[in-house]
């Protein structure tokens, strides 16, 4: 172990001397100058005025793959403590953040392209997120606004003392790397509430086009009946960005006697998202419920900011806001705008692009209608407390009291699991409180093929699409919720269990399939529909029993099937569908797709020999992705082009099945699929024979990284894609190159990998308390000149773990241990 006391700081991270060592020398100084003006005798002693004690003082210890684990006496410290420490990581991430919450990025990047941050600037200030943190502050616990003062001090004397150009590339000598408020980073965490909500529709407040997001993670909570030794187990699989301010970063955050929780949160937020503690665990997965509606509102003839309203006319509210934009030259001018508002919220316009199959200008400002949004998280200021009560809980009743009492989740499931064996789920999102014949007329449209807006805003971007001037399809207002006009905990889904419960981001239906969760609005999901492969690979690997089933004969995890389990890169497609296609092979060689002979005998060949897994070193996984990519998405979920047998409600882990037989004459539809694939890759450049690793990677530092893992469509739970939703400067460092199939990524660079399995962990209570593995797929570090900015991509690419260091024993003993004391304030 290597030990520094703030004197002898190491150079890693760059750090410096500790402010107390300055403190003292100006101190110093100033008593050597006193003297010397007032001309004392050489025999009179002045002694130097004492150095204050320091505000915040935290120990940080890091352990290998450059894991913190902070500790303090106060949670003020803590915060200092984890905020220190992350900056060393992400400083760049968070102060790009942090300027655009704040709606300075044109003021120091200029209008960026296509006007984008002139647009960002506007919508967040129209968000008014900073105001909103201004009034949140004081409404936060004690304990957390602790928590955050001294994340801001600590992230601030990292700024301090580190010289602008030692800094990352990302953000070296840039000025708008600078202090920060408490306010500030509050309102930073409030956007992070909008995720998949009106974040992402934002520059649509200023007429820009929409992102669509698309998040996915897999979650396990196993109870007594299916563990070893019968306490309880959790496996955590988010499937997150690996670039961006969605990134998770991982920390140990210990107040003696009052709190240590280990895991991973969000860049910026003082808080463990998913992770454990002493005596619970849990982790999340994105929720598939609705927390926002659009609204169409039919404007009154002659008046373009007034709406009809049941039978009044509203008029829109307004604000204008300026910005300062830089000018190419580098002067800085201002910008004005008027933004609009109904009583829902901001008045948007989605351009025709984003659009497709509407008549022009349908989703804009028109003559006639205008859209509006309401989101469930805007009003959301419990999203600290919430995680805060659930890093100090001691038992599944604490656990559920701080939903019950916060309901400040912004967008997750839960399952949750604890050294007593239970297990239990949850979709305690903010969910709008609909009325039965609002959102029964709402899914009948949005669910029925016709073309309808509310069709087509459901099924191109996710959304719930309603009539806004009538007032029945206002949120309804019930006891008990955080908000007005939300569902109240009491009415969420959740389920108890002794067995397990999961989440693959299909709805709260199936948590359990021996339990269906059923009878709740379709805000919170759709009951009794198709599930995703994903969802049935994991489901399969929770419910089989057998001597080569991922829990044994006995049906009961141990840890290490656990990890095996969740590595595995089985693919329920695969499982279903690859002997039947190899049998059809029989005979033929070539296939016509096009006009054109493609040769399928190579391909064919190379699926027979495959074992069905997503390796890196699997030669045919590459073949049956592009095979698959030609089958249309809705053939995988019911009858269609690939299965005869369809969906079944009452058999739900089970069906689709069975290959659609070979017709008796003409062209096999799944050979010519499969034809399709070849001439998919044939275009790509790359050889049908290369192993998966080959084809499938990512980039660090200029070098390629083998990926294991494939799609969700593949029904592989150990999810690896391209795409990511970021609003970072930064750019990817692996171009895609020429796409050539949207359902699979394939581009002429292969498929280079951004986006996926993240903070994957394994744990399991013990009665010497908790063992867990773990690897951060992306790693800990943002800087590439850091040992940590690849380390764990490696040891994800060969499938290894790390242990989880969580007492002090085990961190002592960590050969890589570097221990730093760090003060200030």
């Amino acid at each position: 172990m290597l030990e520094h006391t703030p004197d002898t700081l190491p150079s890693r991270g760059g750090l410096r001397s500790s402010l107390r060592s300055r403190r003292w020398s100006l101190s110093l100084l100033t008593s050597l100058a006193l003297v010397a003006s007032t001309g004392c005798d050489d025999d009179e002693t002045v002694t130097p005025e004492p150095t204050p004690p320091a505000k915040y003082t935290a120990k940080i210890r890091r352990t290998a793959y450059g894991i913190p684990h902070i500790t303090a006496d106060n949670y003020a410290s803590l915060g200092f403590g984890q905020g220190y420490a992350f900056a060393q990581d992400h400083v760049c991430t968070l102060a790009d953040q942090i300027i655009k919450v704040r709606s300075e990025r044109a003021q120091y990047l200029g209008q960026g392209p296509g006007n984008t941050y002139v647009g960002s600037d506007l919508a967040y200030l129209s968000l008014g997120v900073i105001e909103r943190a201004k009034a949140a502050f004081p409404q936060l616990s004690e304990e957390v606004q602790q928590m955050l003062t001294g994340y801001v001090a600590g992230y601030n004397k990292y700024v301090a003392e580190t010289p602008p150009a030692e800094r990352p590339a990302d953000c070296a000598n840039a000025d708008w790397v600078k202090p920060i408020t408490a306010e500030d980073l509050l309102a930073y965490d409030i956007d992070l509430t909008l995720v998949g909500g009106i974040n992402q529709l934002a520059l649509t407040i200023a007429a820009a086009t929409p992102p669509r997001t698309d998040f996915g993670s897999n979650g396990w909570a196993l109870g007594a009946e299916r563990t070893d030794n019968g306490k309880g187990m959790v496996m955590a699989n988010p499937h997150f960005p690996w670039e961006g301010e969605l990134r998770l970063w991982e920390s140990q955050l210990t107040v003696p006697g009052q709190m240590n929780v280990y895991g991973v949160g969000l860049m910026g937020v003082p808080a463990v998202l998913i992770g454990f503690n002493e005596d619970v665990a849990w982790t999340h997965t994105f929720s598939s419920g609705q927390r926002m509606t659009m609204y169409q509102l039919n404007l009154v003839p002659g008046k373009p900011t007034t709406y009809k309203y049941g039978t009044e006319e509203r008029a829109m509210t307004s604000k204008t806001f300026t910005i300062l934009v830089k000018l190419p030259e580098g002067s800085v001018t201002n910008y004005t705008q008027t933004m609009y508002f109904s009583h829902y919220g901001p008045i948007i316009a989605i351009p025709d692009s984003a659009a497709p199959g509407f008549p022009p200008g349908t989703l804009g400002w028109n003559a006639n209608t205008v859209l509006t949004i309401r989101d469930a998280n805007i009003e959301n200021i419990k999203f600290l407390d919430q995680f805060h009560g659930m890093n100090k809980a001691k038992n599944l009743t604490e656990f559920k009291a701080v939903y019950a009492t916060q309901q400040g989740l912004p967008w997750v499931n839960t399952m949750y699991a604890d050294k007593e064996g239970k297990a239990w789920y949850t979709d305690a999102t903010p969910t709008p409180n609909l009325s039965k014949d609002a959102y029964t007329k709402w899914i009948t449209a949005a669910t029925t093929p016709a073309p309808t807006i509310a069709y087509g805003i459901y099924n191109a971007l996710g959304l719930v699409f309603l009539d806004g001037s009538d007032p029945a399809n206002e949120w309804q207002v019930e006891p008990g919720s955080r908000s007005p006009g939300l569902v109240p905990f009491a009415k969420v889904p959740q389920l108890d269990r002794n067995d397990f419960v999961f989440n693959a981001n299909d709805s709260y239906w199936l948590s359990n399939p021996a339990a269906p969760l059923t009878g709740f609005s379709p805000l919170h999901g759709i009951e009794n529909t198709p599930q995703t492969p994903r969802t049935r690979m994991n489901l399969i690997t929770l419910t089989e029993q057998s001597a080569t089933g991922a829990s044994g004969a006995d049906g009961k995890f141990s840890l290490e099937e656990l990890k095996a389990a969740v590595f595995s890169n089985r693919s329920s497609m695969a499982e279903l569908t690859r002997e039947g296609l190899v049998a059809r092979c029989a005979g033929r060689t070539t296939v016509v797709f096009q006009g054109k002979d493609v040769d399928i005998s190579q391909a064919c060949a190379l699926l027979a020999g495959w074992n069905g897994r997503f390796d890196t070193s699997s030669k045919g996984a590459f073949v049956f992705r592009e095979f698959l990519g030609a089958v249309p998405t809705a053939s995988l979920v019911t009858k269609g082009l690939l299965f005869d047998v369809p969906f079944n409600p009452a058999d739900p882990i089970n069906t689709p099945n069975t290959l659609t037989p070979a017709p008796a004459t003409g062209e096999d539809p799944l050979l010519l699929r499969l034809a399709q694939g070849v001439a998919s890759i044939n275009a790509s450049g790359i050889a049908l024979d290369k192993t998966l690793g080959e084809v499938q990677y990512t980039a660090r530092s200029g070098a390629r990284v083998p990926i294991q893992g494939g799609l969700s469509r593949e029904g592989i739970t150990n999810v690896v894609s391209y795409g990511v939703t970021r609003t970072t400067l930064f750019e990817y460092s692996a171009p895609r190159g020429q796409l050539i199939s949207g359902n699979t990524g394939l581009s002429s660079a292969g498929y280079p990998v951004n986006n996926g399995s993240s903070f994957v962990m394994a744990m399991q209570f013990t009665d010497a308390g908790p063992a867990a593995n773990a690897v951060l797929t992306y790693s800990e570090s943002g800087d590439p000149k850091s040992p940590h900015y690849v380390d764990q991509t490696q040891l994800f690419s060969q499938k290894q773990w790390r242990p989880i260091l969580f007492t002090d024993a085990q961190i002592a003993g960590d050969s890589a241990l570097v221990e730093t004391t760090v003060s200030g304030g």
